[in-house]
């Protein structure tokens, strides 16, 4: 279920791509192949809250294909409608490139549950060659399998996989 929520969440930030010189924009596709672990909590009578992380390699689109670029982190807070299945959700990411350069930025998503959402995101900042780069792309979240386990409590966990996708990111430079 949280996993539609993580829909936003990444955005491609990889050695592939590189430096940007001032008022210099890029513009390219990415996704992150992601494994996504979390609880679900009712929060009212035909609703649950979701809490999560989701973690994995994430990949720049290149003319010779998919290039690695590093390793991306988010945590998210999604709020799923039992009745009509429709999701929203919000959260932050981290990505972290193998010359060690750090990007950070927010999302959003809506959608329905079992299918995945969509949002936006936008780079709030970064260390490295991405110090004081901006940007912002749609977001995509595909979830394709699931496992749920009942917990004592009442909650239950949600370990997931799926894809993201950042469609169009545009990349600015310092």
């Amino acid at each position: 279920m949280f996993s539609r929520a993580l829909a936003s969440a990444v955005i491609v930030l990889a050695a592939a791509i590189p430096a940007v010189a001032q008022d210099d924009v890029q513009t390219f596709n990415a996704f992150a192949v992601v494994t996504a672990n979390g609880t679900i909590v009712r929060s009212a009578e035909k609703q649950v809250m979701v809490v999560a992380t989701l973690a994995g390699p994430y990949f720049v689109e290149t003319d010779e294909g998919p290039q690695h670029g590093g390793r991306v982190s988010c945590a998210s807070s999604a709020r799923i409608d039992q009745r009509t299945r429709q999701t929203s959700a919000s959260g932050a990411c981290t990505f972290t490139a193998h010359d060690g350069a750090t990007a950070w930025g927010d999302w959003d998503c809506a959608g329905y549950e079992l299918i995945g959402c969509r949002g936006t995101f936008k780079l709030t900042g970064g260390t490295g060659r991405f110090a004081g780069a901006s940007g912002e792309s749609a977001l995509i979240w595909r979830p394709t399998a699931h496992e749920f386990r009942k917990q004592l409590d009442g909650t239950t966990l949600d370990n997931a996989t799926g894809i993201v996708l950042w469609r169009d990111f545009k990349l600015k430079g310092k």
